[in-house]
């Protein structure tokens, strides 16, 4: 769900990822875009390897992640970027979206996937990076030492909230109010290549 009004973004095609989110105005640094809400699929029951659209996914808790409704625009529109302008932060176990950095109009909304470093399991793994940044990885997945930093200031973050009550196979529901903006924290800079 966006948070912000339709007159600061719109939906567009785009080189080789599908549809993305391009911003029609100057997005501010700090600005929170969007809430990841949909509906609560139990992770123990979810069958990964038939669903090709997997990307979608959204973490939640150890058991339990969010599928969006793919048949409105939102915020899981944005792809993926190892030069992203836009982040997560969990608040009251919410996944925000907001901007890292200024973004000025015409350019794309990108976020950084953060998926666990590549191993066995990824077979044929579908994750190649096409974001065409400067210092593309070519992989959706990151390396284990900034993974295992990135979870630990996850795992942090999630210390600090609660988790919304939520009932499997319902929508997670929208928050009562939300933060306008988000401080920006180092550690971005330092997952970012």
């Amino acid at each position: 769900m966006f948070l912000l009004s339709d007159d600061y973004w719109k939906v567009s095609k785009t080189n080789q990822k599908g549809n993305g989110i391009i911003a029609k105005k100057s997005i501010p640094q700090g600005t929170v875009i969007g809430d990841y809400l949909g509906r609560v699929v139990n992770i123990a029951e979810y069958d990964l390897d038939s669903d090709k659209s997997g990307l979608y996914l959204m973490y939640y808790t150890d058991q339990a992640c969010i599928y969006p409704d793919r048949t409105k625009p939102g915020i899981h529109l944005l792809n993926h970027s190892c030069e992203p302008n836009c982040w997560i932060y969990t608040y009251h176990g919410h996944s925000l979206f907001f901007a890292i950095r200024d973004i000025a109009p015409g350019e794309e909304l990108t976020i950084m996937y953060l998926l666990s470093p590549l191993d066995n399991s990824c077979k044929n793994c579908p994750h190649n990076c096409l974001c065409g940044a400067t210092r593309c990885t070519k992989t959706m997945h990151l390396p284990k030492d900034v993974y295992l930093r990135w979870q630990k200031f996850h795992d942090a973050q999630m210390k600090k909230t609660t988790i919304a009550p939520f009932v499997f196979g319902k929508n997670l529901e929208p928050l009562q109010s939300y933060p306008l903006t988000i401080p920006v924290d180092p550690i971005y800079s330092e997952i970012v290549p």
